[in-house]
């Protein structure tokens, strides 16, 4: 009984394989790929709000980093590898590595949404909706950057450093600054009110407790995450994802606990 084993593991493996080969020579496969990378993104976000990461959903997440890491074109693979190696352990640590760790990772994916985008757009000779996106990812940069600026203020603060009170000030007025630059883009309502929200708990930074700033630290995350996944759905919404036999195969968009946490989100 053991040989049958193997057996069918190796032909599991190997339709594994032919799967992705044939995935890969699809001219939608790009498309595809934009469709699940934006399941990682939302779900990445809502962790990105939670004080601690809960294991059931760093799990999933992990899961769905493995399965875009396979689908991905070889060039891309070391990314996700490192997208994976920010994730790796998270719930293992106290709040505050916890908290810096899951910056690193957040910061990753927007690299990973922006290696994704380009491509598709420059395929499709769309250089209006190019010119638009290079616009909202700026501002992201820019936030992020502010951001980290942000967060090492913070600690500084924390760890009584001379000056820090000044210098988290000044963090506090750069980061409003690219957070008005975001919210000026004008992606909606919700997200317009979600800045509004974020800023005005920045204007009172400094009676705030260590940990209430890097929860607020994390909700910049969420907004820079958002900002993305408005683009991505207004862009995806133009191709749907089509639910074939390889798609439904290999996609995490299809998977029943994914759609369970969408509707919880939702």
């Amino acid at each position: 009984m053991g040989w049958l084993v193997m057996i069918g593991i190796l032909a599991l493996g190997i339709a594994s394989v032919v799967a992705v080969i044939v995935y890969r020579q699809r001219p939608d496969w790009r498309l595809h790929q934009l469709h699940e990378l934006r399941a990682l993104l939302q779900h990445a976000r809502y962790l990105a709000t939670q004080p601690r990461v809960d294991p059931r959903d760093y799990q999933r997440l992990l899961d769905q980093t493995r399965q875009l890491h396979h689908l991905a074109p070889h060039g891309q693979k070391p990314m996700y590898r490192l997208f994976f190696h920010h994730l790796h352990a998270l719930p293992q640590y106290d709040d505050v590595t916890q908290a810096k760790m899951k910056n690193r990772a957040l910061q990753h994916l927007a690299y990973l949404v922006d290696e994704a985008i380009p491509p598709v757009l420059i395929a499709c000779g769309d250089d209006h909706t190019l010119a638009s996106y290079q616009q909202i990812w700026y501002a992201v940069l820019e936030l992020l950057q502010a951001r980290q600026r942000f967060s090492y203020a913070s600690i500084q603060l924390e760890n009584t450093t001379p000056n820090a009170h000044q210098s988290l000030s000044l963090q506090q007025q750069i980061l409003t600054k690219r957070l008005v630059q975001l919210r000026d883009l004008e992606l909606g309502d919700a997200f317009t009110d979600n800045i509004d929200q974020v800023i005005s708990q920045l204007d009172g930074v400094h009676t705030l407790s260590f940990t209430r700033r890097i929860a607020l630290a994390q909700q910049v995350n969420a907004v820079m995450l958002d900002a993305l996944d408005t683009f991505l759905a207004a862009l995806l919404a133009r191709f749907p994802a089509l639910e074939d036999d390889i798609f439904n195969t290999l996609s995490p968009i299809n998977d029943p606990h994914h759609q369970g946490f969408n509707h919880t989100q939702q």
